[in-house]
């Protein structure tokens, strides 16, 4: 066969199929708009790879190298979070200017949980069974002293000596459930009367349901949507209406962290240890992860409890903890998925998030998160990680051009991007393992020339270090190639 020109190849559509790893579809059939592999960039500008922004500090660190476990907005321009600290469980708010401390004395590494009712915050599982004032405390920060552990309008007293690790506000009650002596029951409150307080009565039928004792499973996550108060076990979702429960679950899939499970615009979303999942009521509920199925396997068991959610405008962001794919590590990763486009990329931070929040300062709304060792910090905030430089990598899938069994020699390659920042480009040959560098990216169109690169199929990497604006990777282009046809070797 005489050697032909190579026909000239475009790629300038990257991302917007997301991410498609090569564990769930053969590159042969992944579509040329998606990525392989993708850390710290995303591609809301569809066509594009964007580098993502930074975690700004929320304040000071709230207590170096302690977890905080918890966090939540109070909705009156201030910030609550829970922490380990010293051997001991520990409240800090933050209103602005610095995090104080706010109430000592709780257990150790469990997760606090807060919700707004009847113009309180309440607080459960601060403390564990056997302390009378651990099933619920309650404070306004702006007319109380101290977390009430009696009194109206919660009455907590009425709930001693249970511990419920989980709580929601339903139809105008409160649920809570949990706790280690009734794992699989559903208390709830009264409605609130005239007085604007509620009531408690543990032991009557009236004020608490069990949850399907025969499935063998405990109650992990509380959740309300539409009409519904889902009650979540690792395996099963039960619809609850006040009036009734589900006799049998409603989907046999559930989950095993109150944490992952969350509310956005197409339903709720939570993890199972077989994926992610989105239910849009009914018996309507769709596995979403599994252009990632590889990166949800690796997820591991012990972390399956700490699954932690948040969300913006468009996404809906899971903090998986450490994993090791093909003997490689990645630490503290997150999973975005995009609503409106059912796209994935996968971000890693300097610290492990352990969960996220709305909040409003009065001024403005953003997104906060807590760490493992302490801070707190607004996402999508500046172009580092509380400091820490930003690394990013993306991977295109595989090229076969013209026809996978030529021989072909790639002659030159352009690269556009904006705020190029000093990226690299690399490419990758056949079955070759090694990566080889093209060149940096310093300006918008960057041209790598007289290569004489021979290859059968070839992909190609962007990589970078970055504390700067971020850049935004448009494609590559490669006008000039030769096709060398069959090669008898």
């Amino acid at each position: 066969m005489p050697v032909t020109i190579l026909t000239p190849q475009s790629i300038r559509n990257l991302g917007v199929y997301g991410i498609i790893r090569q564990a769930e579809v053969d590159d042969h059939l992944i579509p040329d708009g998606a990525v392989t592999e993708a850390i710290n960039v995303h591609f809301d500008r569809k066509g594009a790879v964007t580098l993502r922004l930074g975690v700004a500090g929320l304040g000071a660190t709230v207590a170096a190298g302690y977890p905080i476990w918890s966090l939540y907005n109070t909705q009156t321009g201030s910030m609550l979070v829970s922490i380990s600290q010293g051997g001991s469980a520990r409240i800090y708010t933050y209103g602005g200017a610095a995090w104080t401390s706010n109430l000592t004395g709780g257990t150790a590494n469990i997760k606090c949980r807060y919700t707004n009712y009847a113009g309180k915050v309440i607080l459960t599982n601060f403390g564990y069974a056997g302390n009378q004032y651990d099933s619920i405390r309650f404070w306004n920060e702006i007319t109380d002293n101290d977390w009430a552990t009696t009194g109206n309008p919660i009455n907590p007293q009425q709930l001693w000596p249970y511990r419920f690790p989980y709580i929601e506000v339903y139809k105008n009650r409160v649920y809570v459930a949990g706790d280690l002596s009734y794992p699989g029951r559903l208390f709830y409150s009264s409605v609130i009367n005239s007085a604007g307080n509620i009531n408690w009565d543990t032991s009557s039928t009236g004020y608490w349901v069990d949850i399907n004792p025969s499935d063998g499973e405990n109650i992990t996550a509380l959740k309300r949507f539409s009409l519904d108060l889902l009650v979540f076990k690792p395996n099963y979702i039960y619809r609850f209406r006040t009036s009734g429960i589900d006799p049998d679950p409603l989907i046999k899939i559930g989950t095993r962290s109150q944490d992952s499970v969350i509310e956005g615009k197409s339903g709720i979303y939570f993890h199972h240890e077989s994926g992610f999942y989105r239910y849009s009521g009914d018996f309507l509920l769709e596995e979403i992860s599994r252009p990632i199925s590889d990166i949800v396997e690796a997820i591991t068991y012990t972390f399956s409890t700490s699954v932690a959610a948040w969300k913006d405008s468009d996404h809906i962001y899971w903090s998986i903890g450490n994993i090791t794919i093909n003997g490689i590590a990645w630490t503290n990763v997150v999973l975005r998925y995009t609503e409106s486009s059912q796209l994935w990329t996968v971000y890693q931070y300097a610290n492990l998030i352990t969960n996220g929040s709305t909040y409003n300062s009065s001024a403005a709304i953003s997104k906060a998160v807590g760490t493992y060792n302490g801070l707190v910090g607004t996402v999508n905030s500046g172009y580092t990680d509380f400091g820490q430089p930003i690394a990013y990598r993306m991977i295109t899938k595989w090229y076969e051009w013209d026809n996978i069994v030529n021989q072909k020699v790639l002659q030159n390659i352009f690269a556009y991007c904006e705020k190029a920042q000093d990226s690299k480009i690399f490419y990758q040959v056949d079955d070759e393992y090694k990566w080889e560098e093209f060149g940096a990216i310093t300006k918008f169109l960057n041209e790598f020339k007289n290569l004489n690169k021979v290859f059968s199929r070839i992909r190609f990497k962007l990589a970078g270090v970055s504390t700067k604006e971020p850049m935004v990777f448009l494609g590559l282009e490669t006008p000039e190639g030769l096709n060398e046809g069959i090669i008898n070797k």
